[in-house]
């Protein structure tokens, strides 16, 4: 009787043990906003060229020289706005980005991520005003496949 009891409680181990959690590569990241530039004469969606990105908050400069029409940038998971300084021609903006963020638990192995949804509070400060205005035109960030924010310049 002893022997079958033992043998149960082994069957009993393990079926209770769980499969090992991977996260593999490529799967669901915490999404980055994506910002896309109008020019403010022509009112299309068009490239850019920056002398730099920075985070103000962050030590390091994310992007030096960035060039192109859509730029994609992280949030603060631990904050309600991230904020970056943008310069072009040694001209400087902030572009303060108040958010929401809502953590998703993915898995034990993957762990959070987040996604965001964008406020209407978000604005520019202008040091000598390189940017004209901002346009949220997407709120929610749940992908990166769409333009969140337009930047008129």
């Amino acid at each position: 009787m002893i022997k079958y009891l033992h043998f149960i409680i082994l069957i009993l181990f393990f079926l209770s043990c769980e499969k090992d959690d991977i996260c593999i590569e490529g799967s669901e990241n915490t999404n980055r906003v994506t910002i896309g530039f109008i020019d403010n004469k022509t009112k299309n969606p068009t490239g850019i060229n920056l002398n730099y990105i920075k985070g103000v908050n962050n030590d390091s400069i994310l992007n030096e020289e960035f060039s192109g029409s859509e730029l994609k940038l992280p949030l603060m998971v631990n904050s309600n706005e991230t904020k970056y300084v943008l310069e072009q021609n040694q001209v400087r903006d902030t572009l303060i980005i108040f958010h929401q963020t809502e953590h998703l638990y993915l898995n034990r192995s993957c762990g959070f991520k987040s996604n965001f949804l964008i406020k209407s509070e978000t604005k520019i400060i202008k040091e000598s005003g390189w940017i004209r205005e901002i346009t949220i035109v997407q709120d929610s960030i749940f992908n990166e496949e769409n333009t969140n924010i337009f930047i008129h310049y």
